[in-house]
């Protein structure tokens, strides 16, 4: 009955595909917490997401090997991809900053399988979160080319942020459903709605918060500066004011501090970006940062807590903090041994237990740091390119938002959009310095979309500017 079930949805999705391939793309970010739904297939494990994901990619390369009269010569393609001169007018619509270290990034993770003490497991988290991710990447940047359509895959998402925050309610009101009892106790509850566990409802949230703020500001950009009253455009307003007020209660119900602060920090950072805000939110961190200095208490409470950091041998309650920290403390002590390969995919509980020092504590699947645990997974190589990815990010993304291209205001769809991007970014790393926010089905997808987001934005100012022939980044 499963099988027939699933047969009988891949045909459904794989017709709205073939009609347009938006609509795929669509039904892809709304469901992304799909992969929960799993099944295998010859014995090979796949979730629901990853099957829309191949039949998805297996759609739109049909049609655009029609289009286009592709080759379907591998070499050729990596040939295109390198040598091809990026204009707006070709096929290739990846920036050329942005190929050399993707290609790298690939070949870390592939090379990580075969580095990994268990090759089955890293095989399918490398088809998961490398080949798959980055497949739905490809077909991401291929469809999606406008602004309007970019706010389209946004409100989708929204609409996800929505069934969230509602499932959270339900449970903040009533801790139904929540498998932990001390999270579900009414004096210490955190939400975990169907991801099973507090942390994971933050990680996805967070940054598709600030992505609707990029198209709240965009509406009513439109609604009041150009004059368009219109009853579509107060029902995406009210509907993106849902989603980031459920989103933001989600994350407060998590009871994450580490979500909490990077929601900060992300805010901060949207007001920097803005001009009008630029001045006065600098000038409001300067007076944080003197009054936490002249703060003696806060002075205190910080030395008490680098000091309890210190510890080795932790108590039978340590805090969050002191976890991490002894976890990094080990992981760094691993790495001596490794530093070039790391452990491989699915390598670190495995190669982390000798260095493992606090025995009632559990060995978790990664270090719990964005850097560490791809240095970790997928060797220098795999951290330098994944550097090299989001230096190349923030530079188009400036590029695209602060400076100005052929003299735009400074407050285009597009431009909003960037900002917002860069800022969800951002809230990303800050809290990716003390959780994982990509080795997830779901969670590396949402990082790729961040990435294909800035490629549409970038390509899009571009365009606006008159500028078709050559990168003008490829001697940075």
């Amino acid at each position: 009955m499963t099988y027939l079930l699933l047969t009988i949805y891949y045909l459904l999705f794989t017709y709205l595909s073939w009609k347009n391939t938006k609509w795929g793309v669509f039904l892809v970010v709304t469901l992304l917490p799909s992969y929960m739904i799993r099944f295998t297939i010859f014995n090979i494990p796949l979730t629901l997401l990853e099957g829309m994901i191949w039949f998805l990619f297996i759609v739109w390369f049909i049609k655009l090997k029609k289009e286009k009269n592709l080759t379907l010569n591998p070499l050729q393609w990596l040939k295109n991809l390198l040598t091809t001169n990026y204009s707006l007018q070709t096929n290739n619509p990846i920036p050329k900053p942005y190929r050399l270290p993707i290609i790298l990034f690939i070949i870390a993770s592939t090379i990580s399988v075969f580095v990994s003490p268990n090759f089955s497991v890293a095989a399918g988290i490398w088809k998961a979160y490398f080949v798959e991710v980055l497949m739905f990447f490809i077909i991401f940047i291929y469809i999606i080319k406008s602004s309007d359509d970019l706010k389209k895959v946004i409100r989708f998402l929204g609409l996800t942020v929505i069934l969230i925050g509602i499932f959270a309610v339900l449970q903040k009101l009533t801790g139904v459903l929540i498998p932990n009892p001390f999270w579900a106790d009414e004096a210490t509850r955190r939400i975990t709605t169907f991801f099973g566990y507090p942390n994971a409802n933050a990680l996805f949230v967070l940054p598709i918060i600030f992505l609707i703020i990029g198209n709240l500001i965009s509406s009513l950009r439109s609604s009041i500066i150009d004059h368009r009253f219109q009853t579509k455009n107060y029902f995406l307003i009210i509907f993106d004011i849902i989603a980031i007020t459920l989103g933001i209660l989600t994350i407060i119900w998590t009871k994450s501090t580490g979500a909490f602060l990077a929601l900060i920090v992300g805010l901060l950072s949207l007001l920097i970006f803005y001009k009008k805000t630029r001045l006065v939110t600098l000038l409001l961190i300067l007076l944080i940062l003197i009054g936490s200095i002249l703060s003696p208490t806060l002075i205190d409470k910080l030395q008490n807590i680098i000091a309890s950091t210190n510890e080795i041998r932790l108590s039978q309650n340590p805090s969050d903090l002191q976890i991490r920290v002894q976890m990094w403390r080990e992981t760094f002590k691993m790495m001596n041994e490794t530093p070039i390969f790391g452990s491989g995919l699915a390598g670190y509980q495995t190669l982390i237990e000798p260095y493992h020092k606090n025995q009632h504590l559990e060995i978790f699947l990664y270090p719990h740091n964005f850097f560490l645990n791809f240095w970790v997974e997928t060797g220098l190589l795999g951290l330098i390119s994944f550097i090299w990815i989001l230096v190349v990010f923030f530079i188009i993304g400036l590029r695209s938002s602060i400076f100005d291209l052929k003299n735009h205001k400074p407050q285009t769809k597009n431009q909003i959009l960037t900002i917002t991007t860069l800022s969800s970014m951002i809230v990303l790393l800050v809290y990716g310095l003390v959780d994982v926010p990509y080795f997830k089905n779901d969670l590396s997808i949402l990082f790729w979309l961040l990435i294909a987001s800035s490629i549409i934005l970038y390509n899009n100012s571009r365009r606006r500017a008159g500028v078709v022939e050559r990168d003008s980044l490829e001697n940075c």
